[in-house]
């Protein structure tokens, strides 16, 4: 029996980042499990950051533009130029997309992909128009569950959630605790339509990567953080304060050691501590680069770190588990009660810290110590290809029951 899903991507190649290559590992590996697959997504963005940016007649791409660029006078727009979220313009043409692509050929699912409240949308309403199952990939839990922007609204954003788990037949998360957390929140929802999805690594993208050989043993000791910062839920306040402290007892000297944030924003709170801090000739923020050159930056430097803060506990960064097939050394700063300290835990990996005085003594570990990596067995167990395997099974069992 032929198989078949829709998936709603806002996020797909040649568009970059994590998020993108997540749903093109997923596409591809269903394809390969078996299924007959369309991938309903935007029209080519050229943001110059894309890779895997070759179509097959199976990606069908609906007109969007970010309306925050259409509407804004001199780089500014008024906030509600972004809601429900700055791309709701491929709404409808997304609608009518999906529905051309479907009325004619049957589908078993439609697989809505969040973060994007329009994805969201779009999955809801052609599940509607074609009573087809609407499976809910909350990669991360609704915004406004963790978003202290746009309180005004929250009613609306609220409204959607429900709306969109109500039609929901499956809702699959990254972490035990966001499904934890949405089965409580809507108790009336099947628990047993609730599964766990780890995210994982891309073994066929890291068995092709290789190192670039004039970059390895790269001096100073450089420690990098790859991607935003918030100043709420991704804060490197502690960070900043163990390096400071460091630098106090002279275990780090200007010249031996550089903190690196890539692809991060800098806000003036931050300018200040940076500078209050003395840290200025220790700390340096580049550009956001395409999701492959952050890869080979994360394979060089001398260790990675991650920053999660309380407001993301139901949430564990895709890059942890780049970071682990790269064998890289690692430090976490994140509250011990979250997804992202449980995740490492489980994986053996006691490299995290929520306190300036932890941070110091990991700090002192990391650049004295190298860490052993995970074994390839147990890097396995987040093998991205049998996560989806994972999901795959459970969608041929619920098609076998129904």
């Amino acid at each position: 029996m032929t198989k078949s899903i829709l998936f709603i991507f806002l996020d797909y190649p040649p568009k970059s980042g994590p998020g993108a290559q997540r749903n093109f590992y997923l596409n591809k590996h269903f394809s390969q499990l078996g299924w007959q697959t369309k991938v309903l997504t935007m029209t080519l963005q050229s943001n110059g950051m894309g890779d895997n940016s070759s179509d097959d007649k199976e990606v069908i791409r609906a007109f969007g533009k970010d309306a925050t660029q259409i509407f804004s006078i001199m780089g500014k727009y008024p906030k509600f130029i972004e809601i429900p979220d700055r791309w709701y313009l491929w709404i409808l043409p997304a609608i009518i997309k999906g529905y051309k692509a479907c009325r004619n050929n049957n589908v078993d699912y439609i697989y809505a992909s969040f973060p994007s409240y329009s994805s969201a949308i779009v999955g809801t309403l052609l599940s509607k128009i074609l009573n087809k199952p609407l499976l809910v990939d909350l990669r991360d839990p609704f915004r406004f569950r963790y978003d202290p922007e746009n309180m005004p609204v929250h009613w609306l954003y609220r409204w959607l959630e429900k709306k969109t788990i109500t039609q929901a037949s499956m809702l699959i998360t990254t972490t035990p605790e966001c499904s934890e957390f949405y089965a409580k929140l809507y108790p009336e929802f099947p628990s047993n339509n609730i599964h766990v999805i780890h995210n994982g690594f891309a073994k066929e993208f890291h068995d092709e990567f290789e190192v670039p050989q004039k970059l390895k043993n790269s001096q100073p000791f450089t420690l990098l953080h790859s991607g935003i910062l918030y100043q709420i839920g991704r804060n490197p306040d502690v960070l900043l304060k163990a390096i400071h402290f460091l630098i106090s007892q002279g275990e780090i000297k200007k010249g031996q050691f550089i903190l690196r944030f890539r692809g991060a924003n800098i806000w003036p709170a931050l300018s200040l501590q940076i500078d209050e801090l003395g840290l200025t000739d220790f700390v340096e923020f580049k550009e956001r680069i395409p999701y492959t050159q952050a890869i080979e930056e994360m394979s060089v430097v001398s260790a990675n770190v991650l920053i999660q803060n309380s407001l993301f506990n139901l949430q564990i960064p895709s890059k942890l588990y780049d970071i682990l097939a790269l064998k890289k050394s690692l430090l976490a700063i994140t509250d011990k009660q979250g997804a992202l300290a449980k995740e490492m835990t489980h994986l053996d990996l006691p490299y995290f810290s929520s306190t300036v005085e932890e941070t110091v003594i990991l700090l002192r570990k990391l650049m004295t110590v190298a860490q052993i990596p995970l074994t390839n067995n147990s890097l396995n167990c987040r093998n991205r290809y049998y996560m989806n395997q994972k999901l795959s099974n459970i969608l041929n069992t619920s098609l076998k029951s129904s």
